[in-house]
């Protein structure tokens, strides 16, 4: 009887630890959001591409096959990127300064549920020299968006 009382016990507290420690979803949308993100992040290794290599598959998905954006193209920057390119900008950019800035991005918890292509995007318009007030807004349709 003791047994019994001590596992169902056990189970309740597992249960309820679970729920209350349980980690969102890394998907928002279908779309790998900042959990995802920062799930890349290996603090064993000095130097991780992870997040490079993410960056570079999805230019690549976005550029050659023109894939649309969660078919939100409200929210995307293909103008931002253009006005880049226009203003000579795209060449001075690294992909070390997009994961630093993506990772400024989600350093706010509450960014998190973004799905990783709008915290690019986010990025791309704040190296177009978007106003403050203009990235504001975004971050909030953003997050409008991600509920």
């Amino acid at each position: 009887m003791k047994e019994k009382v001590s596992n169902y016990l056990i189970s309740i507290i597992l249960l309820i630890t679970s729920t209350l420690f349980a980690q969102p979803g890394r998907y928002t949308k279908e779309e790998e959001n900042g959990y995802g993100w920062m799930a890349m992040e290996n603090p064993g290794v000095v130097y991780s591409n992870t997040k490079y290599k993410y960056i570079s598959g999805m230019l690549e998905r976005y550029g050659t096959v023109n894939e649309r954006i969660l078919e939100v193209e409200h929210l995307g920057c293909r103008m931002d990127v253009n006005k880049l390119l226009e203003d000579g900008k795209s060449d001075e950019l690294s992909l070390d300064d997009m994961v630093d800035a993506i990772d400024k991005f989600y350093s706010d918890r509450k960014k998190l549920v973004i799905p990783i292509v709008y915290a690019y995007c986010y990025s791309i318009k704040n190296f177009a020299g978007v106003s403050k007030e203009e990235l504001n807004s975004y971050r909030e349709k953003l997050l409008a968006f991600s509920k």
